[in-house]
């Protein structure tokens, strides 16, 4: 059997939609609900509440790595082995996510202060809101904006709107975060967000400009940590 990119993207759309008829209500409601509540708190409370933001989201991707993970295992291989051989990146991203939120939870390193950040940071403020809202997208005929999306969209049932908006809280704290959780992000955004582009699910646009963002992030520190050491090796030469 060879790769069809039409019939991945009919399948991915049909698993999508499958998941909207069984948890969109109430469980993505709750998801909306709860995230507005817990990204209020931090902002108001920043570390107060840091530990409650890691077990929320770790719960949170739980779910998802037993629908997008285990049962997606499932379902691609009903489908075709070269489908899910395409997937297979997807489960293990999302099982690394979890296990890197459970460590966040008994060694928090993320910090919720959001003093001094600076101005063009909040750019990705458009991508987190977009990712929360996340506007209805139908295969094949396009996106059917409605304001009901702000509790009902495939927030928090998706790994990738969920992403978008965890991914862009962190950026805007970047280094001062949990750097594997946020490199495994990164790779998620780049990766899954162009895959799932290419098979025409065109919601996950701003996700892989979101990847490239906070890849061009994590070179500049990586970059600003090398130069630092250098001058203090001089200094301490001298």
């Amino acid at each position: 059997m060879n790769f069809d990119p039409e019939i991945f993207g009919e399948g991915f759309h049909r698993f999508v939609q499958m998941e909207i008829d069984l948890f969109s209500i109430p469980l993505g409601i709750i998801f909306h609900i709860f995230t507005l509540i817990i990204l209020y708190l931090i902002y108001r409370y920043g570390n107060r509440y840091r530990k409650l933001f890691s077990i929320y989201f770790a719960f949170n991707w739980l779910f998802l790595f037993g629908y997008w993970g285990v049962y997606a295992i499932i379902y691609w291989s009903k489908v075709g082995i070269p489908y899910l051989a395409s997937y297979s990146l997807t489960p293990v991203l999302l099982g690394l996510i979890v296990i890197h939120w459970i460590k966040e939870i008994t060694k928090p390193k993320i910090d919720f202060d959001f003093k001094n950040i600076k101005s063009y940071k909040f750019i990705v403020l458009l991508i987190m809101i977009w990712g929360f809202w996340y506007p209805t997208y139908i295969y094949g005929q396009g996106f059917t904006f409605s304001i009901k999306d702000i509790l009902l969209s495939n927030y928090g049932l998706m790994p990738c709107p969920t992403t978008m908006v965890v991914l862009g809280l962190l950026t805007l704290k970047y280094p001062n975060v949990n750097k594997s959780l946020y490199n495994i992000f990164t790779i998620y955004a780049l990766f899954i967000g162009t895959a799932t582009v290419l098979s025409g699910w065109l919601p996950d646009i701003p996700f892989i400009i979101l990847g490239i963002y906070s890849l061009c992030l994590i070179f500049y520190n990586k970059r600003k940590v090398l130069k630092n050491k250098r001058i203090n090796e001089r200094s301490q030469r001298a």
